[in-house]
């Protein structure tokens, strides 16, 4: 209860502050559902003056009836064109708000932890209603005051009305356990719509296309997003399925409730115990009565959906703060590095893995040398490049940058002096002078220096084949966009890892996969050099490789394997020793023969 309240605090708060004008307004439509809650008084004096012959109430209730639906129709205008104005006000700067959360987390766990991506889901699929809990808000203020008033007048005209009320009630106090069978469909179907969407990206992948034609899975494929897609809606089924029941035998006990009092009340009136206009009252408010608890349940049940959302938004605001409260340093990065970075007993396990991902490194990387780390696939090697960036943090131990701990660096001034280039880079459809630039923000429409980015990174061919130099569009999916070869979108990220010249860390995490061997060679021979040429600065330069043979020119080469150094040393020094490294390049050596 009290995140919800606290949500609905957040959202109402939020949007007073981006769009007060349509707030305040919104609230007239209150006064309109208060006068639309008079009109059994209305309808009840019409039917005693045509009785009696009073022309006085006949007056009274033709002008209060006008009165009513003219100012209650003028003000409802009012009051949705504000709340649709302000429901995309408020939409719009959730949507920013979340982008920019998202954007931020220092760490990639949320999007590699299973847990959190089907919490992320959630959010995802129902992230749309957050705009929509303000609107909630005031749709259960306006029911609320026009049900006051439909109460009230019934009470005035006759006490068995309070019965008819009553009615409705347990309806009412079923809301808690209803709101619970919304909350765990929508959890329950969580990771199936979470993998709905992946297979159904897959369809529109053009990678996965050829692989779908060629292998004939189309039916495969979809038979499975049809059972991915069914096992998501199954727990919203079983859920309205209970609704639907619910209502069925609410409506029956109230309709056989009302039934039985009117039938009583005409009883009276043909005794002339209850007038004429009471009875017109007690009438028209079967339905009204009925709809305060179908109304109040209606209200209450969208403002749960919208406070769910805005409580997940909530958690989503309170996980990146979490984070970030791990990430407290303040110390500035070195100009340059004087001694180079140390690990000291450093160990990461993944959240949910039984063991660790790199356990107990201990490892100096020293100032101005290049160091190449080899190992098998899954040995840890990305991991290990993620803890220097930061994107990690050691589960167990400590990285040194010169001596000082890395948790006592400031991480946005520590990630602003490394550059790098992954593996699993990112294919940025922009023009190509800004996907190479964005490497440094600062000169992304830099030409000069993008393409010194192109030919230190061996990818000044790929920008002589673009028709339209740096201003090419690339990507198919866009007007007279440039597909590129795997090979191709590779280079650019290796030369937009390139765009900053003097980083204290340059991490090339098998940024060449794509590459021929022969290829990556030349290119890590050529960025070894490039560091030794740097050397001033006193930058580490880590080159990350499953291929033995491209890392002769390190200073340092790194064999890790199960998470941990099982050798280390020169390529000369460890051919000599003939362990792990010298027979497991001799076995890739072999390959190429």
């Amino acid at each position: 209860m009290i995140a919800t309240l606290r949500a609905l605090a957040l959202v109402c708060a939020t949007a007073f502050r981006v769009s007060k004008k349509e707030t305040i307004a919104a609230f007239t439509e209150t006064v309109g559902q208060i006068l639309r809650g008079l009109n059994p008084l209305f309808f009840g004096l019409f039917a005693s003056g045509v009785v009696h012959h009073d022309p006085t109430q006949l007056i009274i209730a033709v002008a209060g009836l006008a009165c009513s639906t003219g100012i209650t129709g003028a003000l409802q205008v009012i009051g949705v064109n504000a709340r649709i104005k302000q429901q995309t006000y408020v939409a719009f700067e959730f949507s920013r708000q979340t982008s920019l959360l998202m954007a931020t987390i220092e760490t990639l766990d949320h999007h590699e932890d299973p847990e959190l991506q089907d919490k992320l889901q959630t959010f995802r699929t129902w992230s749309g209603s957050v705009g929509q809990a303000l609107n909630a808000v005031l749709n259960l203020i306006h029911t609320v005051a026009w049900s006051g008033t439909t109460v009230v007048v019934a009470l005035t005209a006759d006490w068995r009305l309070l019965i008819l009320a009553a009615l409705g009630v347990p309806r009412l106090l079923l809301i808690a356990r209803t709101a619970r069978w919304d909350k765990i469909a929508e959890e329950k179907g969580s990771p199936y719509r979470r993998l709905t969407d992946r297979l159904v990206d897959l369809t529109r992948d053009p990678d996965a296309g050829a692989e779908a034609r060629v292998f004939g899975l189309r039916r495969v494929m979809m038979q499975r997003i049809r059972d991915s897609a069914r096992a998501a809606q199954q727990p919203d089924l079983v859920r309205n399925s209970k609704h639907a029941l619910l209502d069925l035998c609410n409506g029956i006990f109230y309709f056989g409730g009302a039934i039985a009092i009117i039938g009583w009340m005409i009883s009276d009136a043909i005794d002339g115990s209850v007038s004429v206009a009471v009875l017109t009252i007690a009438i028209t408010s079967i339905g009204s009565l009925q709809q305060v608890s179908s109304n109040l349940v209606a209200n209450i049940k969208w403002l749960g959906e919208a406070s769910r959302s805005a409580v997940r938004f909530v958690w989503l605001r309170d996980y990146a703060a979490g984070v970030h409260h791990r990430y407290t340093g303040e110390l500035q990065p070195p100009a340059r590095l004087a001694t180079g970075l140390r690990l000291e007993g450093v160990s990461y396990r993944y959240n949910g893995a039984e063991h660790d991902s790199v356990h107990r490194i201990d490892l100096d990387l020293p100032a101005g040398s290049v160091v190449a780390l080899v190992g098998e696939n899954g040995a840890g090697k990305s991991t290990l490049v993620k803890l220097l960036t930061g994107m990690y943090q050691p589960t167990e131990g400590r990285i040194l940058v010169d001596g000082v701990d890395l948790a006592e660096i400031d991480l946005t001034a520590w990630r602003e002096r490394a550059s790098a280039a992954f593996q699993d880079h990112a294919d940025l459809e922009f023009a190509a002078l800004h996907a190479v630039g964005l490497g440094e923000v600062g000169r992304v429409d830099d030409e000069g220096e993008v393409r010194r980015a192109l030919h230190d990174g061996a990818a000044s061919d790929v920008l002589t084949a673009l028709p339209d130099g740096l201003a090419t569009q690339l990507g198919p999916s866009w007007p007279a966009g440039v597909d590129l070869s795997g090979g191709q979108w590779q280079r650019l990220a290796i030369a937009r890892g390139m765009m900053r010249q003097k980083p204290l860390l340059l991490a090339l995490d098998e940024p060449t996969s794509a590459l021929d061997a022969a290829t990556e060679h030349a290119l890590f021979d050529r960025y070894a050099v490039a560091a030794r040429s740097a050397g001033g600065r006193g930058g580490v330069t880590l080159l990350v490789t499953h291929r033995f043979s491209t890392v002769a020119a390190a200073d340092i080469v790194l064999v890790l394997a199960g998470g941990r150094i099982v050798e280390q040393g020169t390529h000369d020094q460890l051919m000599a020793a003939g362990g792990a490294y010298a027979e497991l390049y001799e076995i890739q050596a072999r390959g190429y023969r």
